[in-house]
């Protein structure tokens, strides 16, 4: 015969043992046994009787049974179990839980479950004849399965209605099974006075149990001990007790209108909230079905403080198909049972549980787990009952929940096909967005803790991509929403200069255009740079690591405070000459700039962008870039002495110190100084640049320092990577406007700076005054120079570079006051103004406005839609990090340092350049010498050998010998 396993569940009886005091409440001491294969169907609290004889209790002594709620605590989830009410309250969590915790207790009881009674109902004795269902009989084996009623687990019981009669139980039927009635236990209680292990949760029905809140707990939990638990808290006419400490405001009395409640009824619990998102009106009047099916939707609060939603019921609305779907798949994840659809069209949706139930033939129960060894489990299969039948009647009807069978019989899985990298993208959307770079090993393993489900590191890894995708935007959608961006970009930045160019498409009534570059150059930050006094700019590119190649063109500015001040930015399709003229044109309309504009620039020595700024700006100051020629330097002579030299003439500010520092150059390696001549000095040297930047700037750290703070724009899509520029340029814009408000004095703190150190050198000069324009400064080892007071400079040039007051002048200006001269202005004025406070602040007063999102952008009336650049898949993984020069040596950051560009000498060839290992006779580093022997002309390579060890030729005689013998063997 087989049975089904719905009904059928295990006890583990804790017995032998004792409760501890609340809270805190454990089981302690006892036993621990199993009792498999228990049919709620037939089962009555004397087949517990039974199984406690079985287990070896044959005493007379009384056993009072209780059962912990599935998944709530001990101290709030113990329930009595004496009668046929308390097992139709247990069978209700046998569908669920197969497992059920049965807790004895002998002799005595100390959580008081069989005497306090819900709603303080008082206990009273009843003189009529007991029911047979309330007298615990003592069954023999062969009475075993056998109720005086079959328990309908379908059936709706309401439990708060059921009031056992306590007192009146047959004396002599209790001694013989062990159960002591209720009355003699309760005077033994009240006698002893208020228990200190008094449980306030059996006061109360299970129903008022599971609807307790948040300060039911706290309020119940605080009062141990209650005292008289049952007092008269008012008189038998309603009137409040007499009490000589009570306050009565007598001058203040408030008189409340009588109501009539006679025809009051109760309502839910829950606030009327008025739903503004709500469609339909709330006033209309439901009928009993939309009130029954709002009450079975209704969320409820178990006692573990756990909110339980129901799935689905009948005559749930659903507005589409797709959302029914999605609710389904939602389902089959939380509750991880594989579910289809068998039907899917148009007009209903029928989804089933493809999970089996294996069956079993037996008996009710047996003892032990140990006796379920004859027990044989039935090689075929049931399918799960768990069906859904959604519907609608017509096309403009919404989907109805109208067939439901919501019992799951089939074991959980971990294989759900549900959990798609679709349906994980969204649940890690907020984490992609609040950390991008959270690795995939991260997120699988939360994932997995979550739902408990199974998953690939790819499934996680495409869900990773998926939702970056959502987070920052599609590639290729958004260079069709480019136009609108511009729009709104423009209309909340006014004077905002954004520029787009197309390739261009033969086709003019062609839709679409393909991208090709766009140049930005935001209001705020074209008023602010030409107010910082300072016609210098730098330029620089990095390329872009998206699916859709292309360079990031920025023009980077001086503040007052010597740092950045982004002008402009680009993207590109590449670095070279036509691009870089497009920026620049854009960029001198901006500016105002001509072709005859004394403007200076400084950039590296790339070929698209020199011959660019020599064609637009050729009265410009070009600046090169001294770490790239370095760079390039050291591709034929490295070392710490060739970057001094190279340093020194640099630096040098006169063109009579740079000549004789060139000269020490080419002393010291001739071909170097030679390479370096080739490159013409305005290029790179202090001695022959100008005053017109008021800078002395020979690296193009400022284009590099901004580059840096894009390296997490540029793997974005246009649109997100433009815009994670104007947020960078927005806050840093107020960061710096703190650093101004915090700062004091008549200059900016970097040139307080800088003037402090030149203060510090002055104190070493001697000045001759000649009485006109002119003051001799003389300093250690012979240097001398002259100061003219007229053009407020020096003859080392320092001053007229840079704007700040060298040495020598400072020097000068101290002794002129210290001989009594009049009107000298404060050193501070000496200053160029671009390095005052004033000037920065007038800089950073230009704020970026904010944006609004996407779905508030103006749309363009442009007739044309832009689409991304061609795109061709290159060979091998992408490459993020940048590409490493050749002579740049790798950050070991505490490992083994590299033995890169050491020479290695072979020990067999002598020769270098390899090892050993690899030596196959080649030449290395060193010359292969010639020898001439015999004649001949032999190389020191061949004279050595080749590396291979040659078989020595076998003499004439012994091959002979060797066929002779083979001969005479044969």
């Amino acid at each position: 015969m087989v049975i089904e396993l719905s009904s059928f569940c295990t006890f583990k009886i804790h017995h032998g043992g004792m409760f501890t005091k609340y809270p805190g409440r454990r089981y302690v001491g006892g036993s621990i046994d199993y009792v498999d294969y228990v049919d709620m169907d037939v089962f009555s609290v004397h087949e517990l009787d039974d199984m406690m004889k079985e287990i070896g209790y044959i005493n007379g002594e009384p056993i009072y049974y209780h059962f912990l709620i599935p998944e709530i605590e001990i101290d709030y989830g113990l329930l009595p179990l004496g009668n046929d009410s308390d097992v139709l309250l247990l069978s209700k969590h046998v569908a669920n839980h197969k497992e059920i915790m049965v807790y004895t207790e002998h002799g005595t009881t100390r959580l008081h479950t069989y005497f306090m009674s819900p709603n303080k109902v008082v206990l009273e004795e009843i003189n009529e004849p007991i029911s047979p269902e309330l007298n615990r009989k003592k069954f023999t084996s062969t009475e075993v399965g056998s109720c005086s009623r079959k328990l309908d687990l379908n059936e709706n019981y309401d439990f708060s209605r059921s009031v056992v009669p306590f007192g009146h139980f047959d004396r002599d039927v209790l001694k013989d099974v062990g159960v002591q009635p209720a009355s003699e236990e309760l005077n033994k209680a009240q006698d002893v006075g208020p228990s200190e292990d008094f449980d306030p949760f059996f006061y109360m029905d299970h129903n008022d149990y599971q609807q307790m809140g948040d300060d039911d707990y706290q309020q119940m939990g605080d009062n141990e001990e209650i005292g008289d638990a049952i007092s008269d808290e008012t008189s038998t006419n309603g009137s409040i007790s007499e009490d000589s400490d009570f306050l009565v405001d007598e001058l203040n009395m408030v008189e409340d209108v009588e109501v009539n409640m006679k025809d009051f009824h109760s309502v839910d619990d829950d606030l009327e909230v008025i739903d503004t998102q709500l469609f339909e009106s709330a006033g209309v009047e439901e009928d009993e079905r939309k009130k029954l099916m709002r009450r079975l939707n209704k969320p409820t609060t178990c006692s573990s403080r756990v909110v339980h939603e129901t799935a689905f019921y009948l005559g749930q609305i659903f507005r589409s198909s797709s959302e029914a779907k999605d609710y389904i798949k939602m389902h089959s994840i939380r509750t991880r049972r594989n579910i289809y659809f068998a039907k899917n069209d148009k007009q209903r949706i029928r989804a089933k549980c493809r999970g089996v139930v294996p069956e079993m033939a037996g008996g009710p129960w047996t003892k032990s787990r140990i006796k379920c060894k004859d027990k044989t489990v039935s090689s075929q299969k049931a399918t799960c009952p768990w069906v859904v039948l959604i519907s609608r009647s017509d096309e403009e009807s919404d989907w109805m929940v109208k067939t439901l069978v919501h019992e799951h019989r089939c074991v959980q899985s971990r294989s759900i096909k549900a959990c798609t990298s679709k349906f994980l993208a969204t649940t890690i959307l907020q984490q992609v967005e609040g950390n991008p770079t959270i690795p995939v090993k991260a997120l699988r393993v939360e994932l997995q803790k979550t739902y408990e489900v199974g998953m690939s590191r790819m499934k996680v890894f495409r869900a990773k991509q998926l939702a970056q995708k959502h987070v920052h935007g599609d590639y290729e959608k958004q260079y069709s929403l480019l136009r609108d961006y511009v729009l709104e970009l423009q209309q909340c930045n006014p004077g905002t200069t954004v520029k787009i160019d197309v390739y261009s498409e033969p086709n003019a009534n062609l839709e679409t255009r393909m991208f090709k570059r766009i140049y930005v150059c935001l209001g705020a930050l074209k008023l602010g740079f030409k107010a910082g006094l300072r016609d210098f700019l730098g330029f620089d590119g990095a390329f872009m690591k998206g699916p859709y190649p292309g360079q990031v063109l920025t023009a980077v500015g001086l503040d007052s405070n010597n740092g950045i001040y982004p002008l402009a930015y680009a993207i590109v399709e590449a670095e070279n000459k036509s691009s870089w003229s497009w920026f620049l044109e854009c960029l001198g309309e901006d500016l105002e700039l001509s072709t005859n504009s004394n403007f200076t620039f400084i950039s590296d020595r790339k070929k698209g962008i020199l011959p660019a700024i020599a064609n637009l700006f050729p009265s410009a100051e070009h600046r090169f870039c001294l770490r790239h020629i370095h760079e390039n330097m050291k591709l034929q002579w490295r070392g710490k002495e060739h970057r001094d030299h190279l340093w020194e003439c640099a630096t040098a500010t006169t063109v009579r110190h740079f000549d004789r520092f060139m000269e020490d150059f080419n002393k010291f390696n001739s071909k170097a100084c030679d390479w370096l001549k080739k490159i013409p000095p305005k290029h790179w040297a202090r001695a022959h640049m100008s005053g017109r930047a008021h800078t002395d700037i020979l690296l193009n750290n400022l284009c590099e320092v901004f580059n840096s703070k894009l390296l997490d724009a540029r793997d974005k899509p246009i649109i997100t990577c433009l815009e994670y520029i104007r947020e960078y340029l927005m806050k840093r814009i107020c960061i710096v406007q703190n650093l101004i408000d915090k700062s004091q004095g008549p200059l900016t703190p970097t040139a307080t700076k800088l003037l402090d150190g030149v203060k510090k050198d002055a104190s070493q000069y001697t000045c001759i005054f000649n009485g006109a324009e002119k003051t001799q400064v003389t300093g250690t080892m012979g240097e001398q120079f002259v100061v003219n007071w007229r053009d407020r400079n020096c003859s080392c040039r320092h001053t007229e570079i840079t704007g700040i007051p060298c040495s020598h002048l400072v020097s000068a200006i101290w002794d002129k006051v210290e001989h009594g001269a009049k009107n000298v202005p404060p050193l501070e004025e000496w200053v160029h103004p671009c390095y005052r406070l004033s000037t920065w602040n007038e800089m950073y007063k230009y704020k970026v406005q904010p944006i609004n999102g996407r779905s508030m952008w103006p749309k363009s009336d442009c007739p044309t839609t832009l689409t991304p650049p061609k795109h061709t898949t290159q060979v091998g993984r992408p490459k993020k990090k940048r590409k490493r020069a050749q002579t740049e040596e790798p950050n070991n950051q505490g490992k083994s340092l590299t033995r890169k560009f050491l020479t290695v000498t072979c020990s067999k060839c002598k020769n270098k350049g390899h090892n050993s290992r690899s030596c196959k006779g080649q030449g290395g580093q060193t010359e292969v010498r010639n020898v001439v022997a015999g004649g001949k002309k032999l190389s020191k390579a061949k004279k050595q050998g080749d590396g291979k060890k040659e078989k020595p030729k076998m003499k004439e005689k012994t091959k002979l010998k060797d066929k002779s013998k083979m001969k005479e063997k044969v």
